[in-house]
């Protein structure tokens, strides 16, 4: 999804113009109040468009922001207000200037529109039908706009999961004249020989096993194929079509118990759903982000999975805790990566002892936030030893009085611009551009 920047020290005014540009349908970071940390973002996040306030622009910005502009080139840089400095501005490339921010709004959105090609619509379809599909991070909003690319979604959804072992040809031609048939929603080729089709308009568990009956009639009477059709229980959220996946996938798939050329309902294996609606890449990024330090997405992570738990009203609290007890074995083992680092590390908020004494969800929530807060500050504490120590030889090379090629100083001391960033921002404040007389 592309992203906006606003630029602001007025942090009324800058919550109006983040409020403006949400209007217009973008994703909008969070507050920032100056060039450097402009700079920061830049590194860090992923930035599409930039609107600065007119008011930071003096002779000093003019280095920042021609450094920024020329080693992030494809970020937009749109300058907001009455502009003193035209003349200065005029020695930048790319930078746009408008004195509303109505207009600035409107021209995020066409600048955004210049980033790509237009794709094919059906095209366009497919690649959001197919993202959404897989294992993603977007929240349930954004994934609403991306389905109502592929088809006019209303809330209500199954999907069949064909598994055919040849003649894939023929199987695709014949589950498209299906959807087009039957009045299916959505006929996609997932894997090599697998395909998922969209059942929408709430169809309830004797409709879906009925529609998939056809489809297998068909498919023997069009091809030549040997197969399998799985199909998953109705779900309303657009950001669960993974899970819709999963299930049909694995009911699909578990022709050992029901045979070939089968028609499974997930219901068939188990009326349990935790399996296949547990998100174990959020986990998975969440121990990645732990062991980042970056202790904000390990908790949105972590508060994501909990929705799944919370979810489950039935679930008993032992079951829970030991679910809890995997993602705490998964840190320790990711932990071994810093080896030797680990043995200084101040787990005493992750003992086990806590753990079998928790009595609900929320207590599980809070023992596990606690203990992840707790890690991934360690990891940044490690990681700081490591700014610090790069910050002193940042100082020699400052000190040198020349020129310093952003690019070339990063891969000289192995490490990245951004990490460069973070080390000054730490031990001086400024940013990396302001810091060095730059070169690119």
């Amino acid at each position: 999804m592309f992203s906006v920047l606003v630029v602001n020290q007025n942090k009324s005014e800058g919550k109006a113009w983040r409020d403006q540009v949400r209007k217009n349908g973008l994703t909008v970071l969070p507050e920032c109040g100056d060039l450097s940390e402009m700079v920061h973002f830049l590194a860090r996040e992923k930035v599409h468009v930039v609107l600065c306030a007119a008011n930071l622009i003096d002779d000093k910005a003019l280095s920042v922001l021609k450094a920024a502009t020329a080693f992030f080139p494809r970020v937009k840089l749109t300058i907001v207000g009455e502009v003193q400095k035209a003349l200065i501005l005029s020695r930048i490339a790319r930078v746009t200037l408008t004195k509303s921010i109505d207009s600035a709004a409107s021209y995020c959105a066409a600048a955004l529109s210049d980033t790509a090609p237009a794709p094919d619509p059906n095209e366009a379809g497919e690649q959001s039908l197919r993202f959404l599909l897989s294992d993603h991070f977007l929240p349930n909003e954004d994934a609403a706009v991306l389905l109502s690319q592929s088809f006019q979604w209303v809330p209500g959804y199954a999907v069949l999961y064909v598994a055919a072992d040849s003649y894939r040809g023929e199987v695709l031609r014949s589950l498209k004249k299906a959807v087009a048939d039957l009045k299916l929603a959505h006929v996609l080729p997932y894997e090599r020989g697998e395909f998922c089709l969209i059942l929408d308009k709430s169809p309830d568990k004797e409709h879906a096993v009925a529609l998939a009956n056809e489809v297998r009639l068909r498919l023997f009477r069009e091809t030549n194929a040997m197969f399998s059709i799985g199909i998953s229980r109705m779900r309303i959220k657009a950001g669960e079509l993974p899970i819709c996946r999963r299930e049909a996938a694995r009911a699909c798939k578990a022709t050992h118990i029901f045979g070939h050329n089968s028609v499974i309902h997930i219901d068939y294996l188990d009326a349990s759903d935790i399996e296949y609606a547990y998100p174990k890449h959020k986990e998975r990024r969440l121990i990645e982000a732990t062991m980042d330090g970056d202790t904000e997405t390990a908790l949105q992570m972590l508060d994501e999975i909990f929705e799944v738990f919370k979810a489950r009203k039935d679930l008993k609290q032992g079951l829970v805790n030991k679910m809890i007890l995997g993602v705490i074995v998964s840190l320790n083992i990711a932990a071994t990566s810093k080896a030797q680092n680990f043995e200084k590390i101040d787990l005493d908020s992750l003992a086990l002892s806590k753990l079998m004494a928790v009595k609900s969800v929320d207590e599980a929530h809070a023992y596990l936030k606690k203990g992840i807060e707790d890690f991934a500050g360690e990891m940044e504490a490690i990681t700081d030893v490591s700014r610090d120590a790069l910050f002193y030889r940042l100082k020699g090379v400052k000190g040198a009085d020349r020129p310093v090629s952003i690019s070339g100083l990063a891969q000289s001391l192995d490490t990245t611009a951004g990490f460069i960033n973070a080390a000054i921002r730490r031990n001086e404040g400024g940013d990396i551009f302001s810091y060095f007389n730059c070169e690119l």
